[in-house]
């Protein structure tokens, strides 16, 4: 158990600290917005679609149940973040979505493979698919519709459309939307990823997982890291609702093993910093989800030893 546990956590830990120490050290001057633009608009959307234009199509049916059950345990958290940063910590609408996002989100991109793998083999694979993908498809333009209606109200010239349309249709427009939903429908037709194309953006699209490593290190050196009562709720939401959520369903739709310790060892991964990366493209830094990425990455240590301890209860 120690070598899968270690096997897992000891890369991810490993590029986090050499992001930060690029940062601290200002290592070739990093530039943050540029590899934040190609992580976010060429190497995960290129890594999405070949991931789910490959899939079966028999697959994509055998899979909706834990399709719900990952759109459950994300958008509960994110929910209750966003109501939580209105109503109790009146945090502006951009940086509540921020803020819910990496609560919500776990890092399924960089964390989720290597974990699962370890853990569970190469069967597993798929599946952390499909959760890169429903973030992508579910997380981002929840994400990203919050930003774009802030930017409207505070900019309305930038677009005639009203603020929901403009919002939706530019979230939609997004490679990291665009990719895995045009991957899902080459699935859905049948057709057959040619092996050409498939290598050709797997080159990209394999460096996603190191370049949002990295860059959440870029990022954690970037922003003061400051605890206080909001980075507190996110890590008990991220770290106790969120799996604790994940191990219910399974439970109520009677998902089989080993699938079911897969949802909850996937629901007990740590925060991801995609809500950091998209709120940086809207000039948005945020130390709240900086302290919360920080806090919840050196906490998954303990909570994911712990969930794999007693995934043979699942």
């Amino acid at each position: 158990m120690t070598a899968q546990i270690s096997s897992a956590l000891v890369p991810f830990f490993f590029s986090i600290a050499m992001g930060y120490f690029a940062g601290k050290t200002h290592a070739g001057n990093m530039p943050i917005v540029s590899i934040n633009k190609m992580l976010v608009d060429y190497a995960l959307p290129f890594a999405l679609f070949v991931y789910t234009a490959k899939m079966p199509r028999a697959e994509l049916m055998n899979h909706l149940v834990p399709v719900a059950v990952i759109v459950i345990f994300m958008l509960v958290p994110y929910f209750a973040s966003l109501v939580l940063s209105k109503h109790v910590f009146h945090v502006d609408p951009s940086h509540a979505a921020v803020r819910a996002v990496t609560v919500g989100m776990p890092n399924f991109a960089a964390v989720g493979l290597p974990l699962l793998v370890a853990v569970y083999g190469e069967s597993s694979t798929l599946t952390v698919a499909f959760a890169i993908t429903i973030a992508s498809v579910v997380m981002s333009p929840a994400c990203l519709i919050l930003l774009e209606r802030a930017r409207s109200t505070e900019h309305p010239s930038r677009s005639n459309a009203p603020p929901l349309a403009g919002a939706l249709l530019n979230t939609f427009l997004k490679p990291v939307v665009l990719a895995p939903l045009g991957g899902i429908a080459f699935s859905i037709l049948g057709w057959h990823l040619p092996t050409l194309i498939a290598q050709s953006l797997g080159i990209i699209g394999g460096t996603t997982a190191g370049l949002a490593l990295f860059s959440t290190g870029l990022i954690l050196a970037a922003l003061p890291i400051r605890l206080n009562a909001e980075v507190c709720v996110a890590l008990l939401l991220g770290h106790i609702v969120q799996p604790l959520l994940a191990w219910f369903c399974v439970r109520l739709f009677s998902v089989p093993p080993p699938m079911a310790g897969q949802l909850v060892l996937l629901a007990a991964i740590p925060c991801g910093s995609f809500g950091i990366l998209f709120g940086l493209g809207y000039d948005i830094d945020d130390p709240t989800a900086g302290a919360t990425l920080v806090a919840s990455s050196i906490l998954s240590a303990v909570t994911l030893t712990l969930t794999i301890a007693l995934l043979h209860f699942v």
